[in-house]
C-alpha cells in the first residue's frame, strides 16, 4: 500500500503533470441505458451464471465485444448487483480486447445509473483506457478525481500514466513523472521500471535505459529477462552488439537464461554487422539450450544473409526452416527475390515467384520483381506483371506505380510510361511529387521540354509541393536543351519560394553553361558553390577538362582554377 502524501503534494503533482477535470466530463458517452435492476429467476441461476462468466475469464474464451457487453447488461440488472471484482474483471477482459472507449463508458455507467462507489481498480481500468488513447492528460485527470474521493493510487495507477506517456513518446515526461512520484514518497517497482526502460528503448536512447537499470540493481531489485532484453535490443540497434552481448552475459551470470528474444535480436545485431560466425554460433547455442529458433528469427538471417550476396546460405537456412517444422512465409521468398533481382538473374527470382505455393505474394513481391525487370531492360515483362497485380487480389501501392514509371521512362518508352500515368491520375491513387517528377524527368530526357513545362507548372494547382529534386530536373532538361536563360530564371524563382539549390542544382546548371562555351557565367557559379561549400562533381571537372584541352587559349578558367 502507497502512504499517504499530504493533498498540497498532491495539488503540485496534477498541476504540474496534468490539468484535473471531473470524471463525469471524460468525453465518452455511456455506452448503453440499463433498465431497472430485478430479480434473477432464482438464487442458483444467479449463481451459475457468474461462476460460468468467471470461468471463461478464468479459459480465456471471451473474446467478442458483444458477448462482454451482453455480460455487462445482464450483470447491472441482477438485485443485487454483483460484486466490484466481478465487474472489473469484465472491464480488464474489454481493454485487452482492445475496446477503450467501451469500457470507459461502462465504467461511468456502474458509477452514475448503478451507484456502484468507485475504486482504485475500477479507476486504474479508465486510467489504462484513456492512456492506450494517448488522452494522458484525461488519465492525471481521473487521478484528480481518486484524490478528491479519498481513493488512494497504487503503483499499478503511476505504472499506467508512465507507460502513457511512453505510449505517445514523450518519455521524457515518463521520466520526470518517476523522479516526481518517489520525491513525494510514492514508491516505484520493478513494473514501472521496466515500463520506463522500454519506452527509452523505443525513442533511441538506450543510454539512458542502461542507467535505469543500474539503478535497479542498486535498489536490489531483479530485473527480469524482458527488461535485459529490451535494452539489448536497444543497444544492437544503435551498432553497440558487443556492449549486448556483454549484457547477456551479466545477465546468464545471475542466473537469468536468455529467451527466444534475447536470441533473436543479439542474432540480428550480429547479422546487420557481418559478424555470421558469431551469429551461427548463438544460434547453435539456443538450441543446445533448449530454445529453438521461430520462424522470425530463422528469416532475419535469411534476409541477412541474401543482402550480403548468401544466396547458397540463404538457402540452407530455408532447408533448415523446413527440417524444424517452420514453413518458409512471404517474408522469406521475398528476400530470396530480392537477392536475385539485384543480382540480375530474373530467372531464378521468377522460378522463386512461381513456387511461393499456398502464399499470395504481397505487394512487396510485386514491386521487387517489376522493379527487377526494369533493371534488366525489360520493361514490357514489367508492366505486364503490374497490370496482372489485380488478378491475384493484389493493389499496387505508389511505390510500385513510382517503380514501373520510372523503369519505362529509363527504357525510353515514355509513350508507354505517359499512357499508364494518365490511367493513374484517374485512379484513386493520391499520386505524390515523386511521380510527377519521374515523368517530367522521361519528358525532360526524351526532349519534351514544352510538355514538360506544362505539367511542372500544373504543380501548385495540384496541391503538390514542388521540391529541390522537381526544380533540378527542369534546370536540367532546360540546360541540356541549351535553354540556359529559361535554367537560370528557374533557379532564381527557386530561392524566391524558398526551396534552396543544392549541389546537383548548381552542378547540372554549370554543366549546361560550359558545354554553351559560357566561361564568365559558368566561373560565376563555380564561385557561388564554392562560398555555399558545394564541391564540383565528377562530371562537371570532366566538362571543364575537356574543354580546357579544346580552347588552350581560354584562360577564364585556369585563372579560376589556378589562382595566382
Amino acid at each position: 500500500m502507497l502512504p499517504r502524501i499530504s493533498p498540497l503534494s498532491r495539488l503540485r503533482l496534477l498541476h504540474h503533470m496534468g490539468t484535473p477535470t471531473s470524471l463525469s466530463s471524460l468525453p465518452f458517452p455511456l455506452h448503453c441505458h440499463c433498465t431497472k435492476a430485478t430479480n434473477f429467476e432464482s438464487h442458483s441461476n444467479r449463481t451459475q451464471f457468474l461462476n460460468s462468466m468467471r470461468n471463461q475469464f478464468n479459459l480465456g474464451k471471451l473474446n467478442n465485444i458483444d458477448k462482454a457487453l451482453n455480460f455487462f447488461h445482464i450483470m447491472s440488472r441482477m438485485s443485487p448487483l454483483p460484486s466490484v471484482l466481478d465487474f472489473t474483471l469484465l472491464l480488464g477482459f474489454i481493454v485487452r480486447m482492445k475496446h477503450y472507449t467501451a469500457a470507459i463508458s461502462l465504467v461511468k455507467q456502474m458509477y452514475c445509473s448503478l451507484g456502484i462507489k468507485p475504486d482504485t481498480f475500477t479507476l486504474n481500468v479508465v486510467i489504462n483506457s484513456l492512456c492506450h488513447l494517448k488522452l494522458v492528460a484525461f488519465g492525471f485527470s481521473v487521478l484528480g478525481t481518486m484524490f478528491k474521493l479519498g481513493i488512494e493510487p497504487s503503483v499499478v495507477t503511476f505504472t499506467t500514466l508512465v507507460n502513457g506517456f511512453c505510449v505517445r513518446g514523450d518519455v521524457g515526461r515518463a521520466v520526470e513523472l518517476v523522479d516526481r512520484m518517489e520525491k513525494m514518497g510514492y514508491r516505484s517497482d520493478v513494473k514501472t521500471y521496466g515500463v520506463l526502460i522500454n519506452g527509452l528503448c523505443k525513442m533511441g536512447e538506450t543510454s539512458e535505459a542502461v542507467g535505469w537499470l543500474r539503478k535497479m540493481e542498486e535498489r536490489k531489485w531483479n530485473p527480469n529477462v524482458v527488461v535485459y532484453s529490451t535494452i539489448m535490443d536497444g543497444l544492437c540497434k544503435d551498432g553497440l552488439v558487443s556492449e549486448a552481448l556483454n549484457l547477456c552475459l551479466e545477465m546468464s551470470g545471475k542466473g537469468i537464461r536468455p529467451n527466444l528474444v534475447t536470441y533473436t535480436c543479439l542474432i540480428q545485431g550480429l547479422c546487420n554487422f557481418g559478424r555470421w560466425k558469431e551469429a551461427g554460433s548463438l544460434l547453435e547455442e539456443m538450441m543446445r539450450t533448449g530454445t529453438m529458433p521461430d520462424l522470425q528469427t530463422l528469416n532475419i538471417l535469411v534476409d541477412a544473409l541474401c543482402k550480403e550476396g548468401k544466396v547458397m546460405q540463404a538457402k540452407s537456412v530455408i532447408g533448415f526452416m523446413i527440417m524444424l517444422g517452420e514453413a518458409p512465409d512471404v517474408f522469406t521468398y521475398n528476400s530470396l527475390i530480392d537477392r536475385y533481382c539485384l543480382r540480375n538473374q530474373m530467372n531464378e527470382a521468377t522460378r522463386v515467384f512461381e513456387i511461393m505455393v499456398g502464399f499470395t505474394p504481397d505487394v512487396v513481391t510485386w514491386t521487387t520483381l517489376i522493379g527487377g525487370f526494369c533493371q534488366v531492360g525489360r520493361p514490357l515483362a514489367a508492366k505486364k506483371l503490374f497490370l496482372n497485380m489485380h488478378k491475384y487480389g493484389q493493389v499496387p501501392n505508389l511505390q510500385t506505380c513510382a517503380v514501373i514509371l520510372d523503369g519505362l521512362c529509363k527504357c525510353q518508352l515514355l509513350s508507354e510510361a505517359l499512357s499508364l500515368f494518365r490511367a493513374l491520375e484517374k485512379s484513386n491513387l493520391d499520386l505524390n511529387i515523386v511521380m510527377y517528377s519521374i515523368i517530367l524527368d522521361g519528358m525532360c530526357g526524351a526532349g519534351k521540354l514544352n510538355a514538360a513545362w506544362e505539367l511542372f507548372s500544373c504543380l501548385p494547382a495540384k496541391g503538390l509541393q514542388i521540391n529541390v529534386y522537381t526544380y533540378t530536373i527542369m534546370i536540367n532538361g532546360f540546360s541540356k536543351q541549351g535553354m540556359l536563360d529559361k535554367a537560370e530564371e528557374l533557379l532564381m524563382n527557386m530561392e524566391e519560394n524558398g526551396c534552396m539549390p543544392n549541389s546537383c542544382t548548381y552542378n547540372v546548371f554549370v554543366q549546361g553553361l560550359v558545354a554553351k562555351r559560357e566561361t564568365a557565367r559558368s566561373i560565376k557559379y563555380l564561385t557561388v558553390m564554392r562560398d555555399k561549400g558545394f564541391s564540383v562533381d565528377a562530371a562537371s571537372t570532366e566538362m571543364i577538362i575537356n574543354y580546357l584541352s579544346a580552347n588552350g587559349g581560354d584562360n577564364g578558367f585556369r585563372e579560376f582554377l589556378f589562382p595566382k
